[in-house]
């Protein structure tokens, strides 16, 4: 399978090329900085791609069979950054017939309630801490609803550099029950599978242990 990965060379989007590359798929990694993307190896490919250009999307992606995005912002200020890259991505997905895009997104973008007060705490911190990035987050979502044919947006918990699991919970509406945070390399396991999964199609699965 041809995979891109938007976002590759750090955080969720390189360990997402780390198993994409172990399960043998031909990868292309897109980033503003080829050199930050330290890996060699014979199904690797490095390409620059600023996810606000449009042309520069639009030629990452000729050839894909799936697309990912797992790009990220620090800031905590006003942002397009999501909104803008996921309608340049499914625009170019429509110019390139590519048809499906798993798209990191984030819990408490969709006005989540939680089940305990763990979560509850978790989502009130989120909802005024980083109050911008969610809700450019939405902006991002409605983009890919109404324009990608085939979507998959991961909803993560708070995120830690902790090792791969392969075990974690998911849930569509809402977050999972009495859940904390998740490793970035097994939120990259979950998303690798939904290239092929047709489980969570068209949804926006929240995922924690």
């Amino acid at each position: 399978m041809k995979v891109l990965i938007i976002g590759a060379s750090r955080g969720v989007g390189r360990r997402l090329l780390e198993h994409a590359l172990a399960q043998d798929h031909q990868v292309t990694a897109a980033v503003r900085n080829p050199a930050a993307v330290d890996i060699q190896h014979a199904q690797l490919r490095v390409v620059p791609c600023d996810v606000l250009n449009t042309g520069s999307v639009t030629r990452a992606l000729a050839g894909q069979d799936v697309v990912y995005c797992t790009i990220g912002d620090k800031s905590r200020g006003p942002t397009t950054l999501y909104s803008t890259g996921a309608r340049n991505i499914v625009q170019a997905m429509q110019v390139q017939q590519v048809r499906r895009l798993v798209f990191l997104s984030n819990f408490g973008v969709l006005g989540e309630t939680a089940q305990d007060l763990r979560g509850a705490a978790l989502l009130f911190l989120a909802k005024r801490m980083i109050r911008h990035t969610l809700a450019d987050h939405r902006r991002a979502l409605e983009e890919i609803q109404d324009h990608a044919p085939e979507w998959i947006a991961v909803r993560p918990l708070p995120l830690t550099n902790g090792r791969w699991t392969g075990q974690y919970r998911t849930a569509v509406y809402g977050i999972p029950a009495k859940s904390s945070h998740i490793a970035r390399a097994d939120v990259a396991d979950f998303m690798m599978r939904q290239a092929t999964d047709n489980s969570y199609l068209n949804m926006a699965p929240a995922i924690a242990y």
